[in-house]
């Protein structure tokens, strides 16, 4: 393992992690519903993720980055949610199933841009294709779900959680492996207020709230639109199998694409894409051409999610890495779902299911207007 290229290193941890994810969170709110838990339980447990995420992510990832242990710090992050995963077997109350959520949450909440900064940064001072290993993540996660979907459906969900926690395992492991970086010295590290002093982070991290407000309303109410134009499960699940797949190809070609369009236009050719695809659900007579329009926003998400942590990497100093890459999350993962949810919630019940991706075409408009007056005033390249 020691003598693994970076690149190796960097697929292969995106690789498991997906696994992981794949093997439990599309199944576990329907776990919990089988419980006996209502609608309104079910989305405040959901609610924890994110909140954690905009509470948490950034102090844990300037821990992180000021000790110079962001590779322990992920190491101990999958840890604490693999042990978890393990224990959500066990509970059957509403209050039990919370605490362990909760501290799931927080757990969770700076692995991703932790593990982003130090695959990011390796892929940079390598000269690396970044997306070339960020693309098996979405292979894996596409994979695990309609394979462990298939496996739970005949043994039911009760293997789920052991299976899942043991495979943090082999994950934490080569999470050991990933190259934690240089040292910065003390007097040479910029404030942590150099960040937002960059008009072109502050404009980026605007743009990512509104265009994550568009991600977190297709990925929660996807599934509700398909069902009340008619989809069942299975069509459902080739909605999401299709828009995962999709984001392998322009994963691994972002890079060109950005070097050719530059990094911001790439992050405008994704919105695009995404309104494209919305506009496709809102017209669609049927819902046998929903994957169509699902490969079309797998499409603008590879290059949305790849294109936003090149930008973020790029605008700030190695010793603020995973701060930086937090910063994006909250805005993007954090703040984001907790507008969308709630908003979009009102306006599937009060309006239809519909109108909710007008709401997404709209937060996209919006994320392509801030991210062009950046471009227009030469703040982001």
């Amino acid at each position: 393992m020691n003598t693994l290229k970076p690149s190796w290193k960097g697929s292969l941890y995106y690789l498991i992690s997906f696994l992981c994810s794949g093997a439990y969170l599309p199944f576990i709110y329907v776990y919990f519903s089988e419980l006996g838990l209502s609608g309104e339980q079910v989305g405040l447990v959901a609610s924890l993720a994110p909140v954690m995420t905009m509470l948490m992510a950034t102090a844990l990832s300037s821990l992180a980055d000021r000790n110079h242990m962001r590779v322990r710090t992920l190491q101990a992050s999958l840890l604490g949610t693999g042990i978890i995963v393990f224990l959500l077997q066990f509970p059957t109350t509403f209050s039990e199933i919370a605490i362990l959520m909760l501290f799931s949450a927080i757990f969770s909440s700076p692995t991703m841009s932790v593990a982003d900064s130090l695959i990011a940064r390796m892929a940079q001072r390598s000269k690396l294709n970044y997306g070339g290993m960020r693309l098996w993540g979405s292979f894996g996660f596409a994979v695990s779900a309609v394979a462990f979907g298939a496996i739970w459906q005949v043994f039911g969900f009760k293997p789920m959680f052991v299976v899942a926690s043991l495979m943090y395992i082999p994950l934490i492991f080569i999470t050991g492996k990933l190259e934690e970086g240089p040292i910065t010295v003390k007097s040479e590290r910029k404030p942590f207020s150099h960040l937002f002093r960059d008009p072109g982070i502050v404009l980026l991290l605007i743009a990512s709230v509104l265009s994550g407000i568009a991600n977190s309303l297709s990925i929660t109410f996807g599934g509700i639109f398909a069902r009340s134009l008619g989809a069942g499960d299975l069509l459902i699940g080739i909605m999401i199998a299709g828009g995962a797949l999709a984001e392998l190809p322009v994963m691994f070609y972002s890079d060109r694409i950005s070097k050719r369009l530059r990094k911001s236009n790439t992050v405008l050719l994704s919105y695009g894409l995404g309104i494209l695809a919305y506009l496709g659900y809102i017209l669609v007579p049927t819902a046998n051409a929903l994957p169509v329009f699902s490969i079309l926003k797998g499409l603008g998400y590879g290059l949305w999610l790849t294109g936003n942590i090149r930008l973020i990497t790029e605008r700030t100093p190695p010793e603020w890495a995973s701060t930086a890459q937090s910063l994006l999350g909250v805005a993007t993962f954090g703040f984001a779902p907790l507008v969308a949810g709630p908003l979009g919630g009102w306006i599937n019940d009060a309006i239809s299911p519909a109108a909710v991706f007008g709401l997404a075409i709209v937060s996209l408009v919006l994320a392509g207007v801030v991210l062009g007056l950046g471009i227009l005033l030469k703040k982001l390249d």
